[in-house]
């Protein structure tokens, strides 16, 4: 677990662990999935930091992404024909207490995954640099960037016809070998952990759960993983400089991020969770 090779220092160092067995998620939570939980719970807009429309950071004149999931008359709903896509969560405690009710609906002990378990789940047991494996297809970042199209998306794959997000499991092809898809390149996902930039030097073999209580500096702040984790370099923005992808390069997409859980935070269109189930060892 961890990159040495990684720009970030909360990468490293790299490290061993054991982790018990569990179920997780094919895909992230879907909209239609999570539309019946807001309602179930009765999750009032604010809660859930709905505004009926949100513009893009530094562009306030321009309109973003609109919402998949609406609040009207008293009710949340999914916009047609976006059911499938990956549901946004930018609040911890809610995608906590999704798993809460997922628990009690299904008699089985669901939760947010550890950042271990995430990426074990990406990378495997061998450490893989992508879901899928270790290579890129192609000798030019042309051909690369080709090959990555097919198999996941993200902001340098976007297109105009498709500017917010797809349904899940729309890239096969950038699944990992046990079939779990959208690790990387679509959605910043929630991990139960708190964040300490220096927890991978100290954390424990046997499921590190990440520190028990908030660090200092960081109280309100969660580790995320996936996506274009935390707006870091972006996927494959090095290798344009490179010129082909190399050898040593490493991913960005399963590297730590972290987001804010505290009161006061705004809205993120393509940050969300999917869940684990426990597995009872008797």
């Amino acid at each position: 677990m961890g990159c040495n090779r990684g720009e970030q220092k909360d990468e490293k160092p790299e490290h061993m662990v054991e982790l018990s067995s569990f179920y997780i998620g094919k895909y992230p939570v879907t909209n239609e999935q999570f539309v019946r939980f807001l309602n179930a719970y009765n999750v009032s807009p604010e809660e859930y930091l709905y505004k009926e429309r949100y513009t893009c950071v530094g562009e306030p004149d321009r309109e973003y992404w609109k919402h998949d999931v609406i609040y009207s008359e008293g009710t949340w709903q999914v916009v047609k024909g976006t059911e499938d896509h990956a549901a946004s969560c930018s609040v911890w405690n809610l995608a906590n207490k999704y798993c809460e009710w997922m628990s009690k609906s299904t008699g089985r002990k669901c939760r947010l995954p550890t950042e271990a378990e995430w990426e074990y789940v990406c990378r495997g047991k061998e450490g893989r640099k992508f879901p899928w494996g270790n290579r890129i297809e192609g000798s030019t970042v042309d051909e690369q960037l080709k090959d990555m199209k097919r198999k996941m998306w993200n902001w340098r794959t976007r297109t105009l016809e498709k500017p917010g997000k797809i349904p899940v499991g729309s890239f096969p092809e950038g699944a990992t070998p046990e079939g779990v898809m959208d690790m990387i390149g679509y959605m910043v996902e929630w991990c139960s952990d708190w964040y300490d930039p220096e927890y991978y030097s100290k954390s424990p073999i046997k499921d590190p759960k990440g520190p028990f209580k908030p660090v200092r500096d960081y109280e309100n702040y969660k580790v995320c993983r996936g996506g274009d984790t935390a707006q870091r370099s972006g996927f494959f923005y090095q290798s344009r400089f490179f010129g082909i992808l190399p050898a040593d390069y490493t991913p960005r997409g399963w590297t730590r991020g972290l987001h804010f859980v505290g009161k006061g935070g705004s809205f993120v269109p393509r940050l969300g969770f999917r869940v684990v189930i426990e597995i009872s060892e008797d």
